[in-house]
Parts: structure tokens; sequence; C-alpha cells
């Protein structure tokens, strides 16, 4: 049994340390919360500047490793966009999140997959507090996105004295068992004007009848906590390109 707690990033995360280093800010203490080997694990988008901006980050990467692990992917998806928006940024952010999917599958011991944004950070007792509602697809509660929904009764699934609620749970702190992860796929959907989130949510209830339940008494702390749109938040998303391709 290994969690792997996993993220997705690109380069403009790489401008403030808060934006890269969040989720694995508490790294240690998730470790010596659970008895189970714990992973950490970036899909890392590179543009044409290469793997140099990201130095920081692989060298944490590197350092949390466990022997014989490999931490990192890099990838690059060169679809013509000269910045990052709101628009355009979800094909990227599922693919990065697919290529984490891709590597925990691969790895027939981990059991648990802990997706974070880079730029949230988990509770450090997280791990096992997530795991302990046995279900398949759990998330912590993070103020900043204020989602919300009714108490799932007390029973296995709702230990007593936990706040455990079923509702849609932000990609930026959702927990996969691997009976699902290994069967859904991260995606969005123009259709059905849907990120990355409510797709989850949708696919995990229309394909396998498996809802959402989110822990609110385990909280992760976004930064910043209050947020605008992407463009408004005062980040360089410029996205250098090859002069050839």
């Amino acid at each position: 049994m290994t969690i792997l707690v996993g993220t997705t990033l690109c380069r403009f995360a790489m401008g403030r340390p808060e934006l890269w280093s969040s989720w694995m800010a508490n790294a240690q203490a998730m470790r010596e919360s659970t008895d189970e080997p714990v992973e950490f694990f970036a899909a890392i988008e590179l543009d044409a500047l290469g793997r140099a901006p990201f130095a920081d980050l692989i060298a944490v990467l590197e350092e949390l490793a466990l022997p014989g692990q490999e931490p990192f992917f890099m990838f690059t998806l060169d679809d013509g966009r000269t910045e990052v928006t709101t628009s355009n940024r979800l094909r990227h952010i599922t693919m990065g999140q697919n290529l984490v999917t891709d590597y925990a599958c691969s790895r027939p011991d981990v059991t648990h997959l802990l997706f974070m944004a880079a730029d949230c950070m988990p509770a450090a007792d997280a791990i096992p507090k997530l795991i302990e509602l046995d279900w398949p697809l759990v998330g912590g509660h993070i103020p900043t996105y204020c989602l919300d929904g009714p108490l799932i009764p007390f029973g296995p699934h709702r230990p007593e004295g936990a706040d455990v609620r079923e509702h849609m749970a932000s990609a930026a702190f959702i927990m996969l068992r691997r009976d699902l992860f290994t069967r859904l796929r991260w995606r969005w959907s123009l259709e059905e004007g849907m990120s990355d989130d409510p797709c989850l949510h949708t696919d995990a209830i229309r394909l396998l009848g498996i809802p959402t339940y989110v822990r609110h008494d385990v909280l992760g702390r976004h930064y910043p906590e209050v947020i605008p749109a992407i463009e408004q938040r005062g980040y360089d998303l410029t996205v250098t390109r090859a002069a050839t391709l």
C-alpha cells in the first residue's frame, strides 16, 4: 500500500514559491501521519525555456523521492497559445492530471492517489482521515471554493464526530482509490460547460454510481485564499514557444 500525492503545473507557477510548493509543504508531517509509504509526484509542463525554470521544484521532488521512485514526468503541449488563459488552460491541466493518473496506474502498489493543486496545502493528517472514510472518491474541504452539500448519515463512511458531506470536491484536494482511478480519466466538456472538477464528479456518478464525499473537518489552504480569474492574479502567464516546430 502506497499513497501517491500528485500535482501538475506549468511555468507561471514557478514565479512564487507558494504557487509551486504548497502541496508538499506538509510532506514530512503527512508521512509521519501514516504507517504507509507516501510519495510525491508532479507532471511538469515545459515550454521552450525547458526545465531550467523548474530547478527549485525538481530539487525538492528529488529530495523527497523514496528509493527507486520516479518523482516527476515532463511533457509539452504546444497548441499555439502564447499565454495561459481561462479559456485555454483546461486542455493542459487535464493532460497533466492524466499523466499523474497514468503513473499511479503503472504502480500496482499505489492504492490511493491524492490530487493536490500545487498552490493548495493539505492538512498534515489529511491522508489517514480521508482513507478512514473507506470510499473510492473523497475530498478535503477548501474554504476558498465554498463548496457544500448535505451531511451523510453516521456509519462506515462517516465516523463518529466527522463532518462528511456529499457534494463535488475541488480537483485541488481530492483522493481517488485505486478501484476508481484505474477506471476514470480527467476531462473537460465544452458542450456541458464543465471543467475538470465537475466532469470527474459527474462521470463517477453516471458511469460508476459513486458520489463524492468531502470531509469538511480536513482542511486545505489555497494560496491565495481569495481567487479571481487567473488573468487577474498578477502572474506572468506568458508561454514561450519554440522558434521552429
